[in-house]
C-alpha cells in the first residue's frame, strides 16, 4: 500500500494537466486511477513547472584556446618519422617484442595521439606524451610500420612514410643454437 501512495505522489511529475480519480473503499484505504470508480472525486492535475536553461556562453579564455588550437592544427608537423627500426634493419631473435621511436618537429601537441599500424593493421596506441612503444608479438618475416597522429577529433593530422624491417629467428634445428642438443 505504500508503494501504490508514494507512486500516486510521484505521479504529478510524470502527468500533465491529467485528470485523476480519488476514491475511499469499504475498508478506508484511500486508491488513486487514471481511470474514473464509481463515487470517485476527480482531482486535476496542473502542468508541470519547468525550465529551460539558457545557452552557456564562451569565455574569451576558452575562446582564446580554442584559436589555439586551430592554428597549431593548422600548421600541421613540419616533420614526423619513424627513427627506429630504421628502414630495411634486420632484427635477430627478439622474442617477438620490438621497440619503435618516433620524432616530431614541433614536438606532439596536448591533445594529439600517436597511432602505431603494422602491416596496415592497428596494433598499438601510443600514451599521450610518450614517442616510444613496444609492441608484442612481432613474428619473424617482413613487415611495414608506420605511424599516424590524431587529433582529439579522432582525425589524422600527420603520417610517417612507411618503414620496412625483418624479423630473424634462428632455426632450432641449427648447429649454433644452444638448445639443440647436437642431433
Amino acid at each position: 500500500m505504500r508503494i501504490l501512495v508514494f507512486l500516486v505522489a510521484a505521479l504529478p511529475a510524470f502527468v500533465t494537466a491529467a485528470e485523476v480519480y480519488r476514491w475511499v473503499d469499504k475498508d478506508g484505504v484511500i486508491h488513486f486511477s487514471d481511470r474514473p470508480q464509481e463515487g470517485a472525486e476527480t482531482i486535476v492535475i496542473p502542468d508541470a513547472q519547468t525550465f529551460s536553461a539558457p545557452p552557456p556562453r564562451s569565455s574569451p579564455r576558452s575562446s582564446a584556446a580554442n584559436d589555439e588550437d586551430e592554428e597549431e592544427a593548422a600548421a600541421g608537423y613540419e616533420n614526423f618519422e619513424i627513427v627506429s627500426p630504421k628502414q630495411e634493419e634486420v632484427f635477430w631473435n627478439i622474442g617477438g617484442e620490438l621497440d619503435v621511436s618516433v620524432q616530431s618537429r614541433p614536438r606532439i601537441r596536448s591533445g594529439h595521439e600517436i597511432v602505431l599500424f603494422m602491416d596496415g593493421q592497428e596494433v598499438q596506441r601510443v600514451p599521450r606524451g610518450r614517442t616510444r612503444a613496444r609492441l608484442q608479438d612481432v613474428v619473424r618475416g617482413t613487415h611495414s610500420l608506420r605511424a599516424e597522429v590524431r587529433d582529439r577529433g579522432g582525425n589524422t593530422v600527420a603520417t610517417t612514410a612507411a618503414v620496412q624491417f625483418t624479423v630473424q629467428q634462428q632455426s632450432v634445428l641449427s648447429p649454433t643454437n644452444p638448445n639443440n642438443a647436437g642431433g
